[in-house]
């Protein structure tokens, strides 16, 4: 079928119309004319996906990467980047419009000098084919296994190591390697790395995997414990199980960006939810009087522990647990200030609630999906609190994901 992309929508799709129907093709910018084909239907919605482009936007650009249009983990490689920020913006105020809300016209959009080789983090998903072992990701919306040699999103350090940890896999023979999780430093030469089997992990070719790995790369550090996150002059130690930003130079954007809202002093008291390993826990708590975090992992919270012994820093307080169920253990008034980075799915209407009991002066609230993150916002502006400013940070380069910060102050 032939179409013609009116405009983007969340997701990485543009929207055309089909006899009066509405389509969300893939890999399509709007303004072009497009041959597409059906590629199913998901939530009442109908897909398609570009096959040939007819008349191109002049936005349109040739993807770096041979697997893009089949990996599922880049949307918008065909699109110049400003381009992209320009989509991102777009995406934000509109789920932000959803809500009720209004964007602030000056809201900016940080991206990246270099938007290529940035994650220090990649998952990679084990798939044994006739000619060989292989690691790959999953295919555009489906469980199927597309086997890759490149990767330019990633640092090129895990792009090697993917493609060691791989041939050391196939020399040894191991059988049911399911995924393997590369993490590397980024300012050291560590690299984190931990491999999952399907079944039972296989012993001597399995124990021997990481000595072949260390000698396919011997100008690195193979690490399966833990490794070093510095930044600020902080040192955190990271594990394999604990999250971290993927995108190392636009984590230290985005925790710019909350320092500059959040505008911490000797006088505040600041509550940081979802407080994961304690980066910006830590990182606010040596402007303020001190800092409780919270966070449901428990390994996590022997990390921002560990983290804040390793940094010197002694008011900081972590409580494990679910937020919405560890805020009641909170007296109203003892904290001025808020920081919160929920997961996609934004936050539990118990953990907002909590929130507006407390009433902390100002919240700072972090976000990477649009949509949980508006509709968030909008119960806390009908709980008394006003939107001030807002900052859109590209923390996903190619890929449809977008983070967004906002500050809001209590009404009067």
């Amino acid at each position: 079928m032939i179409l013609k992309p009116e405009v983007t929508a969340h997701g990485g799709t543009a929207l055309a119309r089909d006899e009066g129907r509405v389509v969300f093709v893939h890999y399509a910018l709007p303004g072009e004319t497009v041959e597409a084909e059906p590629a199913g239907r998901r939530g009442g919605a109908d897909f398609a996906r570009t096959t040939r482009v007819l008349e191109p936007s002049p936005d349109r650009v040739a993807a770096p990467c041979p697997h893009f249009g089949e990996c599922g983990g880049c949307q918008w490689q065909h699109a110049a980047y400003a381009r992209q920020l320009q989509i991102k913006r777009l995406v934000v105020e509109e789920a932000w419009s959803g809500a009720g809300l209004r964007l602030p016209p000056d809201t900016p959009v940080h991206g990246m000098a270099d938007p290529w080789r940035y994650r220090i983090r990649g998952e990679f998903e084990g798939v044994y084919r006739a000619e060989g072992f292989a690691f790959g990701f999953h295919r555009l919306r489906s469980h199927s296994v597309l086997p890759i040699r490149t990767c330019p999103i990633h640092d090129l350090r895990i792009e090697r190591a993917m493609l060691a940890f791989g041939k050391a896999v196939e020399e040894l023979g191991l059988q049911g390697v399911q995924n393997l999780l590369l993490t590397v430093e980024p300012t050291g030469p560590g690299l984190l790395w931990q491999i999952r089997f399907r079944n039972r992990p296989p012993g001597g070719a399995g124990e021997a995997l990481p000595d072949r790995v260390a000698q396919l790369l011997p100008d690195q550090v193979l690490l399966d414990d833990s490794m070093s996150l510095d930044f600020w002059d902080l040192s955190f130690r990271v594990r394999s199980d604990s999250f971290v930003q993927t995108n190392y130079q636009q984590m230290l954007v985005l925790y710019r960006a909350v320092l500059d809202m959040l505008e911490p002093g000797p006088g505040d008291r600041v509550l940081d939810l979802f407080a994961g390993i304690g980066t910006i826990s830590l990182a606010i708590a040596r402007q303020a009087g001190g800092v409780t975090a919270f966070e449901e992992n428990p390994h996590a919270v022997a990390l921002s522990r560990l983290n804040a012994r390793i940094n010197d820093i002694t008011n900081f307080k972590a409580l494990p647990g679910r937020v919405e169920e560890t805020l009641r253990q909170v007296r109203m008034g003892e904290h001025n200030a808020a920081v919160l980075d929920p997961p996609r799915a934004g936050c539990a209407p118990a953990a907002l609630g909590e929130l507006l009991r407390l009433g902390p002066e100002r919240l700072v609230y972090v976000s990477c999906e649009p949509s949980t993150h508006a509709r968030d916002i909008a119960l806390l502006v009908r709980g008394g609190y006003r939107l001030r400013r807002a900052v859109v940070v590209d923390m996903f380069p190619q890929t449809s994901h977008v983070e967004t910060v906002a500050l809001l102050e209590r009404s009067g």
